[in-house]
């Protein structure tokens, strides 16, 4: 009986030993680094200045416009073997020759489209694999 006693109590002890974690107020022996950013109150996204020295932006000639669109146009292996022009104004961007397929058809207005800004496109293609 008596080492029965002696057991439950050293028991006790050690469990009670295990809840305290050891001595009170003292950091663990190591910190793992945070993953998060601190908690702070929630001030909305964080944004970055302007750039005040950045040149401003200025609307592209229509010129240049032309040469952009008539650049990707030659120089896209989609539309190898194509002949599509492009011409374009203040207003319009017109496409005009032949290609084989939609596809190629497809590609070549949305190269259009992807130069023209404001200006509209008019579409004057013709696909050879439709009569």
């Amino acid at each position: 009986m008596r080492h029965t006693m002696c057991a439950c109590l050293l028991l006790a002890a050690a469990s009670l030993f295990a809840r305290q974690g050891g001595p009170q107020g003292s950091p663990p022996p190591y910190a793992t680094p945070p993953t998060f950013p601190d908690q702070r109150p929630d001030t909305g996204p964080q944004q970055m200045p302007p750039d005040t020295r950045a040149p401003a932006q200025r609307p592209l000639s229509s010129g240049e416009v032309q040469d952009q669109i008539q650049k990707q146009l030659d120089t896209d292996p989609a539309l190898d073997g194509t002949a599509v022009k492009a011409t374009v104004d203040d207003k319009a961007v017109v496409l005009s020759g032949t290609v084989e397929t939609e596809k190629q058809h497809a590609l070549a207005l949305r190269i259009a489209e992807s130069y023209a800004g404001e200006r509209g496109i008019k579409d004057k293609i013709t696909v050879r694999g439709t009569t």
